[in-house]
């Protein structure tokens, strides 16, 4: 008797659970950026494109990119120098969300932010307690948290930095004011003092996360910096069921700025 009716508590909470919950059974995916980035129409329809991984999800490659992009006219060119859009992008986390990573911090802290900012203790363990039920005591506390952990909804989340640099007629003078990167790359890095004359003002110590360099550029370019942050939610939802979700919502989102 005992048994049926601790099973049938455990049917009930899962149930319960779930409700309180806002159990997902259905995937939901959702895209944001930083900030609106808006580049002047052009006649000159080629780019240059760039893709770079640090996350630790290999698996979003973006491969849909280049095709999204040749979907609305562009050509993609191999020089750097031909190009009149440069698309330079940086998966910089790709993983489930967890207290300090989430897809609000991580768009809050903006292009080139840091990741894993801090979180309270509560909020990194879920902020709850177990329900009690009358009658069943420490068992209904193991059983709740139990069908807890089977009712809770996943979700991944990933970050990606998208650097744009448009060429234009007029000379530009630009000041650029973010965070130093760790180890930046020497591929994008000599794209950029190809393509721009200017003086760096960044501290001797640029390399640290916490320094922010200040840039004025000078020459007939212009940078945009944005970052996009997708999630996707789902009961029960892996990493290989997630990926092209959060991938597919990338490529819309970086293809649909060049106008």
């Amino acid at each position: 008797m005992t048994g049926r009716l601790l099973a049938a508590s455990f049917v009930l909470i899962v149930f319960t659970t779930a409700c309180a919950g806002h159990l997902t059974l259905t995937q939901e995916t959702q895209l944001a950026k930083s900030q609106s980035v808006f580049l002047e129409p052009t006649k000159d329809k080629t780019a240059y494109l760039e893709i770079r991984n640090a996350s630790d999800n290999p698996g979003l490659t973006l491969s849909g990119l280049q095709e999204a992009i040749a979907a609305k006219g562009y050509t993609l060119v191999e020089d750097p120098e031909q190009a009149h859009f440069l698309v330079q992008s940086e998966v910089v986390y790709c993983n489930k969300a967890k207290g300090g990573t989430t897809a609000d911090t991580l768009l809050a802290a903006g292009w080139g932010g840091a990741i894993g900012a801090v979180a309270g203790t509560g909020a990194f363990l879920g902020g709850g307690s177990p329900a009690w039920i009358p009658g069943l005591g420490i068992g209904g506390a193991l059983a709740g948290a139990a069908a807890s952990k089977l009712t809770e909804n996943t979700t991944y989340v990933c970050a990606i930095d998208v650097q744009i640099t448009e060429r234009t007629k007029e000379a530009v003078q630009q000041t650029i004011t973010q965070q130093a990167a760790p180890a930046p790359s020497t591929r994008a890095s000599s794209v950029i003092s190809a393509l721009i004359g200017g003086t760096s003002v960044a501290p001797p110590t640029a390399g640290n996360t916490q320094q922010q360099i200040t840039e004025t550029r000078t020459g007939h370019t212009r940078i945009h910096q944005v970052r996009f942050v997708v999630s996707t939610t789902k009961m029960w939802l892996g990493l290989d069921e997630a990926t092209p979700a959060l991938e597919q919502r990338l490529v819309q989102g970086i293809s649909g700025v060049l106008p």
